[in-house]
Order: structure tokens, then C-alpha cells, then sequence
């Protein structure tokens, strides 16, 4: 009799589940859904687009499953507007909660068999963390900060070695954090770190433009004249080649502007076709391969890429389907046998059944992504004369973007940034 009494009970409560399911898989994340915000960037609006961004923060909760969404696109936002201050705050922000939720309690893992990542709170992708780093590094760079900005760059490359060490992961190191920690390291004069981390970068981008140069002009610092024979006959140095690399150097009494151009936009989740359940990555329309830098008296000189992210979106992604479509399968056996218990539990194989149905309609394909991503990252370098000078980025295919003034004085290294949105 006792339990006659309390199955109307249960059932009501079951009904109630069912019914938060249904709800739930049909909330759309707050982040990926504000299209406005993504409009504002696009258009190059930074700061209306971070003032809209804070807010859709504030009103869905700093500690909410889009949280983490907010934090990245924020960043990026006061990041591409000139702010870099404000952009690591909210880069340091969405790097402790990217470590945090990487933490995940067996409780929500096992959630997530019954409902679908997209319920759960968005931790990130491998390569996304990875980036959050590689933004502080270019950040701290833009600053003169080149202490934190080479802690920073080294700390990209420590999280994808530990990623595949202990992921099992066949990710690269970033040539990016190593070109850009090279050009740091000599300009604290530090020619033997510099000159290792070039060599890094030659490993993963060989054909990189300039490399050489960078090379030869290194281990000529160090007076390695061997090392300055083989980098002569292995990309056919020329005397004009040495002179060149040695107006990089502090004694040349030339200064030089080093341009992070942030070319097009990353590739989108969408569900997978062979499998709805799951997310997948697609390209987005890039039309732009590079940027013209302009400067007076300097000439043109076109950026190359060094980080493909749009390239390592996919790969990242696909190397996870193993491991992803298990899951799944574990899933499909989870929500039988919970649909199966609720319906002996009330004495109901219609709730059960109904259960059973709502679970696997609960269970979408997350399609949440760190939205606002280049295509890929570029690297260009002018030497110059001491002095100020408007430093001009002119996509190839692309509109123009608004230059930037850039003080530079003898025998220093400044940074400045462009971002190109099709």
C-alpha cells in the first residue's frame, strides 16, 4: 500500500524531468544565438561589441555554461580595439575557468551520457585554451611587456605538450609562440634562446619567408661560423641576404615594426551529418591570404601565415571522434536502461518509453565555439629609421584597414595588430 501511495508522486516527479528535458534541448546558447554581437565585430565596432558581450555575460551569469563563450570574445574584442589591458583580464579570467572545468566531476560526465555536452557548462577545445595564451603572449607584446609576454608564449607550447603526453593527442608545437618568443628573446639581446626557438620554427614552417635571415643573423651574434655556412648554403644566402639580417640587429641603429595580422575568420560547429549527435567543424568563407603592410620610405611587405587555426580546429576535432562516438554508444545503453527503470519504477511503460524519448532528444550536438577567431595568425617585419611612423595593412582581396601610428626607436622591436573580418 505504502507504495501505491507514493507512485502518483513519483510519477509527477518523472513527468516533471521529462518535461525539463524537453525544455532544456531546446535552449539555444545565449553566446552562439547574439548574432548582433557578432555583427558589431565584423564591422570592426570593438567596443560595442565587448559593451553588448559584458552584458549578455552579466544578465546569464559569470558562472553560467556560456561563461567561459563570453570570456574568449570579450578578450578578443578590448583585444583588437587596442585595450590589452582590459583583454587579459578577461583572457586570465576565461584561462582559470577553462583549467577549472577541465576538472570534470564524474557526476557531470555521467550526466552527460543521459543529456548531451550541450547542457553542460562549455569547457573549450583543446586548441581554443591553447590560443587563450598565445592572445596573452601577443597582448603583452603589444604592450613592450616582453617578460610576461615570453612567459606566456612559453606556456602555449607547455599546454600542447602536456595535452599529448597525457591526451594521447598528435598536436603540434605552435610555430606562432615560437617565432614570436625568437623575435622577443633578441630583442632582450638573448641571441641562444632566440636562436633555438628559430630553429623550432623552422622544424614546424620551413618555408616560412625570412627565416634565413633570422637564422644566419643569430648565429652570427653567437659567432658560430659553421652554423652560418650551413644556414648560407641551405636557403642559398647571398651577401645582400647578410646585410638585410644584420639591420634586424641593435647595432645597426635601425629600429623594426613587427605586424600580428589576424587574417579572416575561424571555421564553424555545426552537427555532423553522419552523425547529428556530434559536433563538426566547417570552413567559413576566407577570400583574403594576406595582408600588404605599408610603410613609408619602407616598401611593401606581405604577411605569411604561422598558425593555421582553421587547420587545427578540424584536425583537433576529428582526432576526438573515436572517444566521442563511444561515448555516444554508452549513452544509447544509459537512457534504455533509465527509460526501462522509470517505467517499472511507476508502473508505467508509456513514461518510460516517454522518458527514454526525451533523453535521446536532449541529446544534440553541441555546436558552441570560441566564435570570433582569426582563420589563421601572420607575421610581417619592417626595419626602419628611427621614428614615427602610420603603419598601413591593405588585405590582398580585401577593404583596407585603418592604419596605426607606431613610435619606434633605434635598436628596438615594437608591435603593433591588425584584424581582418570578410
Amino acid at each position: 500500500m505504502i507504495q501505491k501511495k507514493k507512485a502518483p508522486h513519483c510519477r509527477a516527479r518523472v513527468i516533471a524531468f521529462v518535461a525539463l528535458l524537453v525544455f532544456g534541448s531546446g535552449c539555444v546558447s545565449a553566446r552562439m544565438s547574439d548574432h548582433e554581437s557578432d555583427r558589431l565585430f565584423r564591422q570592426g565596432r570593438y567596443e560595442e561589441a565587448a559593451t553588448r558581450l559584458k552584458s549578455g555575460l552579466l544578465s546569464h551569469g559569470e558562472h553560467g555554461r556560456d561563461a567561459l563563450l563570453y570570456l574568449l570574445d570579450i578578450g578578443l574584442s578590448y583585444h583588437s580595439m587596442g585595450k590589452y589591458d582590459e583583454s587579459n583580464k578577461s583572457f586570465l579570467k576565461a584561462d582559470k575557468i577553462a583549467e577549472i572545468k577541465d576538472y570534470t566531476s564524474l557526476a557531470t560526465e555521467g550526466a552527460s551520457l543521459l543529456t548531451g555536452e550541450n547542457l553542460n557548462d562549455y569547457k573549450g577545445e583543446d586548441f581554443e585554451k591553447v590560443l587563450i595564451s598565445t592572445y596573452l603572449a601577443m597582448n603583452f607584446a603589444l604592450m613592450g611587456n616582453f617578460e610576461d609576454a615570453l612567459v606566456e608564449a612559453r606556456r602555449v607550447n607547455h599546454k600542447l605538450y602536456m595535452m599529448v603526453s597525457q591526451g594521447q593527442r598528435k598536436y603540434k608545437q605552435s610555430a606562432f609562440a615560437r617565432y614570436i618568443s625568437a623575435i622577443m628573446y633578441e630583442a632582450e639581446n638573448n641571441y641562444n634562446d632566440a636562436y633555438i626557438d628559430y630553429k623550432h620554427t623552422r622544424e614546424l614552417v620551413p618555408e616560412f619567408p625570412g627565416l634565413g635571415q633570422d637564422l644566419w643573423r643569430c648565429a652570427w651574434q653567437l659567432r658560430m661560423h659553421d652554423e652560418m655556412e650551413k644556414w648560407d648554403n641551405t636557403f642559398q644566402l647571398t651577401a645582400s641576404d647578410h646585410e638585410k639580417a644584420k639591420l634586424a640587429a641593435p647595432r645597426s641603429g635601425k629600429g623594426e615594426i613587427v605586424v600580428f595580422y589576424e587574417n579572416g575568420i575561424s571555421p564553424q560547429k555545426r552537427p555532423n551529418p553522419a552523425f547529428r549527435e556530434l559536433p563538426k567543424f566547417y570552413p567559413r568563407a576566407n577570400p583574403v591570404k594576406f595582408a600588404n603592410i605599408e610603410i613609408k620610405d619602407s616598401g611593401v611587405v606581405a604577411t605569411a601565415p604561422l598558425d593555421d587555426i582553421e587547420s587545427v580546429a578540424i584536425q583537433n576535432l576529428d582526432e576526438k571522434y573515436a572517444g566521442l562516438i563511444a561515448k555516444r554508444i554508452a549513452g544509447v545503453a544509459a537512457k534504455k536502461a533509465v527509460g526501462a527503470g522509470i517505467g517499472k519504477a511507476t508502473n508505467s511503460p508509456l513514461l518510460g518509453a516517454l522518458t527514454e524519448i526525451a533523453l535521446f532528444v536532449s541529446d544534440q550536438a553541441d555546436i558552441r565555439s570560441w566564435n570570433l577567431l582569426p582563420k589563421d595568425l601572420q607575421v610581417a617585419r619592417v626595419i626602419v629609421e628611427p621614428g614615427t611612423y602610420s603603419v598601413q595593412a591593405r588585405p590582398v582581396g580585401g577593404a583596407e584597414l585603418p592604419p596605426k601610428l607606431i613610435q619606434v626607436s633605434a635598436g628596438k622591436k615594437v608591435f603593433v595588430n591588425f584584424r581582418y573580418m570578410p
